[in-house]
């Protein structure tokens, strides 16, 4: 509903510039009240849509500033209250810890560990289990955010899109169901007949499959040379 109204106050502000300027180029020495009105419209106009702007104008100079406090990996406050809840995590009273980061979450609500803490810990589909999601999903943490998507959805909670742009395409793949495998297709068996084996093959000498090896053809090499007319004549 904000985005509608900022794209309605900001098309009003323009019009109104444009019939200012126009007006003023057609009768530029009048003495009508048209070029009062439009500068009044102008600036009504233009002050209720600087209101509607003003967020999202001042988070973007302010993130530099802020931007640390939830990309930045956060460290633990040394006050008791976190010393107590880690205690008793290592004592496993899982029900004491869940309500202590509760509480340590209205104290601190601008620190993660808590939030993450009490996640990890709370009762699946409590209430307190979707209060700690919501908040772990403010933060900046890819794995934490994906934890707390999983658990919002899985409550029939639709998320809104996450304001870091790579968090927010990783926790689009996860809407992304995988293709189911093709079918296997049915592959008639073959109808060409088993050809014979030729025996005058020989794969190797000791092939038992093969016949007896084929008559050698004579040849004019090795021994027979020393009985040609012309052996005599080689040195």
């Amino acid at each position: 509903m904000l985005t509608l109204l900022r794209i309605v106050l900001t098309v009003a502000l323009l019009y109104g510039l444009m019939q200012a300027a126009k007006n003023a180029g057609e009768n530029p020495q009048a003495g009508d009240l048209a070029n009062a009105f439009w500068m009044a419209y102008c600036v009504i106009i233009g002050i209720f849509a600087a209101i509607t702007w003003a967020p999202v104008v001042g988070s973007r100079i302010a993130e530099p500033l802020t931007g640390i406090l939830t990309d930045s990996t956060s460290v633990e406050r040394p006050n008791w209250l976190m010393k107590l809840i880690r205690w008793l995590e290592r004592k496993r009273c899982r029900f004491l810890v869940r309500w202590f980061c509760f509480a340590e979450g209205i104290r601190h609500p601008w620190l993660p560990a808590q939030f993450i803490t009490g996640l990890n810990h709370a009762r699946p589909g409590s209430w307190l289990e979707l209060v700690f999601a919501r908040e772990v999903y403010r933060f900046n943490n890819l794995q934490n955010c994906m934890q707390a998507f999983r658990v919002l959805r899985g409550r029939g909670v639709t998320p809104q899109p996450h304001p870091n742009p790579e968090i927010n395409l990783e926790l689009m793949s996860l809407e992304i169901t995988a293709k189911p495998d093709d079918a296997v297709l049915p592959v008639p068996a073959s109808s060409t007949p088993h050809l014979k084996r030729n025996p005058r093959i020989r794969l190797a000498a000791d092939d038992p499959a093969s016949g007896p090896p084929p008559p050698s053809s004579p040849t004019t090499s090795g021994p027979a040379d020393a009985g040609s007319p012309n052996s005599a004549d080689r040195p």
